[in-house]
């Protein structure tokens, strides 16, 4: 069975909205069932937010390459690229030749001084073409811990531990601490859920906000002085604050079909038609 921790203890009761992160062992946990840690948090500010990006670059196509585009687009994508790019290349012989032979002759100065006395320049064609996804999405979430008693910074403190482990390599050899020799194991993965008035999100269209698909844990920033100065319960080391960010890459490339829920994904160890992310 994983490690159960939450906070605030009554999550679930009073406490209807919150997060789950699940963890799993790498690669193997989601199909196998073989969780590592759950832990339940409440819904800090910076959580309902999440970015969608699409990379895009500029390119100088040129007259050849240009026009022969354009002829691309104008024939609807019926015709054969190759043939429509030895046509355009075939018609524009002349005129790339004379352009070509006059930069030669005049050099890049000449061509200038050419452009300014008749006031036209070439057009370089330039389009904007999609590069593909070129990143993973991230989540960050800030959570601050006020616990309000002995108890209670105990739980604060083996949820922490439990991201830090979780976030970090195994390795079998301990013979150097500095460079341990062998291999390292993956650190775990995560499921992350929404819960809201007690149920969880829909993960199909009839999502009112995103999913987070599967994910690692990137970076686990900790701050115990948060009150400005160092406090601790009396007679104990536990702090009487905390504040942990976390911040989380998929794993999976965002596309269309993950919106509209079209495609069948797996996540938390189930196969289901997802949507809304």
């Amino acid at each position: 069975m994983p490690d159960y921790y939450e906070y605030p203890s009554y999550i679930g009761g009073d406490l209807l909205h919150w997060i789950n992160f699940d963890g799993f062992a790498f690669n193997r946990g989601l199909s196998t069932g073989e969780q590592t840690v759950d832990i339940a948090l409440y819904i800090p500010a910076d959580a309902l937010q999440t970015s969608y990006k699409s990379d895009y670059t500029t390119v100088d196509m040129g007259q050849i390459g240009g026009r022969a585009l354009a002829a691309a687009q104008k024939a609807g994508g019926g015709a054969n690229l190759k043939d429509v790019l030895a046509a355009q290349a075939k018609s524009l012989v002349s005129e790339a030749g004379l352009t070509a032979i006059a930069r030669k002759k005049a050099g890049e100065k000449g061509m200038t001084i050419m452009a300014q006395t008749s006031g036209n320049v070439l057009s370089p064609y330039l389009v904007a073409a999609y590069k593909g996804p070129t990143d993973m999405r991230e989540h960050k979430f800030t959570f601050k811990f006020n616990p309000h008693s002995v108890d209670e910074s105990m739980v604060v403190t083996k949820i922490i531990n439990a991201f830090k482990k979780a976030m970090l390599p195994s390795t079998g050899g301990g013979d150097n601490k500095s460079s341990p020799s062998g291999m390292f194991g993956y650190p775990d993965e995560w499921v992350i859920s929404y819960v809201i008035n007690g149920e969880t999100l829909p993960e199909n269209h009839f999502n009112p906000m995103f999913n987070i698909g599967r994910s690692v844990l990137k970076a686990c920033d900790v701050n115990y002085a948060t009150e400005g100065a160092p406090l601790f319960f009396e007679g104990t080391q536990f702090p009487v604050s905390a504040e942990m960010s976390l911040s989380f890459m998929e794993l999976e490339v965002m596309t269309r079909e993950k919106i509209t829920g079209s495609l069948g994904q797996t996540r938390g160890g189930k196969s289901d038609i997802v949507g809304g992310h």
